[in-house]
């Protein structure tokens, strides 16, 4: 019997999905929905973002003062409050200027960048301290102006005078004291605490008259001395009696410094180009002086007191003194140019052209009146008509070495060697 042919086994495939069901077209009131809604998002985002480009935001400053000016490009739009803070509202974006003022610190300024935004922009600017002592320290007791202002007087043993709340920057200052020159300085103040110190030197401008004697001879004189002050530099004229009772004074050009609060130094040439060196102490309250003086191979001693007008020598007995002015002593100042100058004499000083019809007494007149071109002149035609008139000549010479002495250039910064 044969066997049957084995049948292949088959696998069944599995059933095919169903396709799914078609969804149904959305209507035509849902798409409008669908497109009002999308619509009103857009609106939305737009109206946000032009909110935004557009805001002005808010600027608030924080500092340590009470009461500080805030200024946004340079014009003030309040001050800070209790808490140290202002609020600048409406500030465009961009770059802006901030700064602070208050009167007991220093102005403060800072650029800023304000963003586009909703948030507030914060800025810090501490202000620093303005205000600080101003110490200072002179002799002797002396009054203080600051800026103008008298402020005090330096302290009778120290000196030292301490100026609060002296705000920082440039300031004027002046000292002043009867007797003394008056000194004024530019003083800077720093950011701190700020000492400065400033002598004070005796007023010696005017005239002085006194008299000098030679130690080993016992030769003496008498000496009017007209000095002018520029600081600690003198310039001025010495004049002695002349040769003769007639004759006018005889007049040297003198050059020197003051030392020190009270010492002096001089230098002049006498007839023959000696020099002759005279040093003196001034007393505490420079009316008197007395000193040494040399020449190298002589010594003595001088001595002399402060005149408030122009002095005269002490008259011969039975010889009547020369015409001379009475008048205020001179003050030499010392301009740009550098050469010294001879404050005027005060109207009615001075005697008058017609006091006197000689010609060489109205010379003599216009000399001491320092009408010194006038009276060169007058000189100039009594010797024309004259030539032997030694009076006249004399006179000239006179008025010559005080135009040199105007015209002489200012001593300088070393103490003359005696």
């Amino acid at each position: 019997m044969k066997a049957q042919p084995k049948t292949p086994f088959l696998t069944p495939l599995p059933p095919r999905p169903l396709p799914p069901p078609k969804k149904p077209l959305p209507s035509r009131r849902a798409i409008t929905r669908w497109l009002y809604g999308l619509s009103g998002i857009l609106v939305i985002i737009s109206a946000g973002a032009a909110l935004f480009y557009f805001s002005k935001p808010t600027v608030i400053v924080l500092t340590n003062a009470t009461g500080a000016t805030v200024y946004l490009d340079g014009e003030p739009r309040g001050t800070t409050n209790q808490l140290n803070r202002f609020s600048l509202t409406g500030v465009s974006p961009g770059k802006h200027a901030i700064r602070l003022t208050h009167p007991e610190y220093l102005d403060t300024e800072q650029v800023i960048t304000v963003e586009y935004g909703f948030l507030a922009t914060k800025v810090n600017l501490p202000l620093r301290p303005a205000r600080f002592t101003l110490t200072i320290q002179t002799e002797p007791q002396t009054t203080v102006r600051l800026d103008g202002i008298q402020v005090g007087e330096t302290d009778p043993q120290t000196g030292v005078l301490a100026i609060q709340n002296v705000r920082v920057g440039t300031h004027q200052l002046s000292l002043q004291r009867a007797g003394y020159l008056p000194f004024a300085s530019p003083v800077d103040m720093p950011e701190s605490d700020h000492q400065v110190t400033f002598p004070l030197h005796l007023d010696l401008n005017g005239y002085w008259k006194g008299t000098w004697q030679e130690a080993a001879t016992g030769k003496a004189g008498e000496f009017i001395l007209s000095l002018g002050q520029t600081g600690t530099t003198l310039s001025g004229l010495w004049e002695e009696p002349g040769p003769a009772p007639t004759k006018p004074p005889r007049s040297f050009p003198v050059l020197g410094r003051l030392l020190d609060q009270q010492r002096l130094t001089l230098e002049r040439k006498d007839e023959t180009g000696r020099t002759l060196t005279f040093e003196g102490q001034v007393s505490a309250t420079g009316r008197d002086l007395l000193g040494t003086w040399q020449d190298g191979k002589r010594t003595g001693h001088w001595t002399g007191s402060r005149s408030d007008t122009k002095p005269t020598f002490s008259p011969l007995p039975g010889v009547p003194p020369l015409p001379t002015a009475v008048e205020p002593g001179p003050r030499l100042t010392m301009p740009a140019d550098g050469l010294p100058t001879l404050s005027p004499a005060p109207p009615g000083s001075a005697l008058t052209e017609s006091s006197d019809p000689s010609p060489l007494s109205r010379a003599q007149s216009l000399y001491e009146q320092r009408r010194y071109d006038e009276a060169l002149a007058q000189c100039d035609a009594i010797l024309k008509q004259d030539p032997k008139n030694n009076a006249a000549r004399d006179l000239k010479r006179r008025i010559q070495k005080s135009l040199d002495i105007l015209k002489a250039p200012p001593v300088d910064n070393e103490t003359p060697s005696p």
